[in-house]
């Protein structure tokens, strides 16, 4: 199995890309995986110089437990809601349906590499994508994702990660980082409103351990009044 390599960094969930855009910046080479192939040919298109240079790989599949193909709920007006999970796919509005072929991280790191940093917003398939990645005898140094709950918590924990961060995601547009850099190289970047953000050691905040990030995690989800509007919504990061 292919070791950690620290100038590689994976973007699952690619969207429209505002997170590639900031990788690359960065310096880092980037593996983007993407279920919708419209986004895929947007991005490709977009990100058309990288791509031809080699320093960005996009995947057109979706992250599950095994391989196989599997309905993708495509969202026809709000694009960020398309999924394979049938309630977040089905609920938000329009949508049609298409089949997409689907594969597991192991399986795409152990032909592409394992990243330094692994960020995962896949819309109600980021356990999933994790577990995968329990037989990797060398994991990404650093994970992002969605929403945080416990579950994600102690999923990454079993798998050895033991530092983590709670971060506001609705506050990512404001954070504007000063050099030196901690992670790849400084740029001075605007992140769009619902970027996934900084990672690793430019995230704000100290690192906290499993504890006291699951007591942050559980007063958020088991507010009774939570309203993403008021409270924001979170990523969770993790280390070692």
């Amino acid at each position: 199995m292919n070791a950690m390599q620290k100038d590689l960094v994976y973007d699952v969930g690619l969207h429209v890309g505002q997170d590639t855009d900031y990788y690359l910046k960065k310096g880092f080479r980037v593996v983007a995986i993407e279920a919708n192939p419209l986004l895929v040919t947007e991005c490709t298109e977009r990100f058309a110089f990288a791509v031809a240079t080699g320093r960005l790989t996009i995947v057109n599949v979706g992250i599950a437990q095994e391989e196989g193909i599997l309905p993708f709920y495509v969202n026809d007006q709000l694009s960020e809601w398309s999924s394979f999970n049938h309630q977040i796919g089905t609920t938000r509005g329009p949508y049609h349906v298409i089949q997409v072929p689907v594969t597991t991280l192991e399986k795409v790191m152990a032909k592409h590499g394992v990243p330094y940093y692994l960020k995962i917003d896949i819309e109600g398939l980021d356990l999933a994508a994790v577990q995968s990645l329990r037989p990797l005898p060398d994991k990404p140094r650093h994970v992002s994702l969605e929403n945080g709950e416990k579950h994600l918590i102690d999923e990454l924990y079993e798998q050895g990660y033991r530092r983590f961060k709670f971060v506001n995601q609705a506050k990512i547009h404001e954070i504007r980082l000063h050099p030196p850099a901690r992670e790849g190289l400084y740029v001075d970047h605007q992140f769009p409103f619902g970027a996934s953000g900084p990672f690793g050691d430019e995230t704000d905040g100290p690192w906290l351990d499993r504890a006291a990030v699951t007591a942050l995690s559980e007063a958020y989800w088991n507010n009774p009044n939570r309203d993403a509007n008021i409270h924001g919504w979170y990523d969770l990061h993790a280390t070692f």
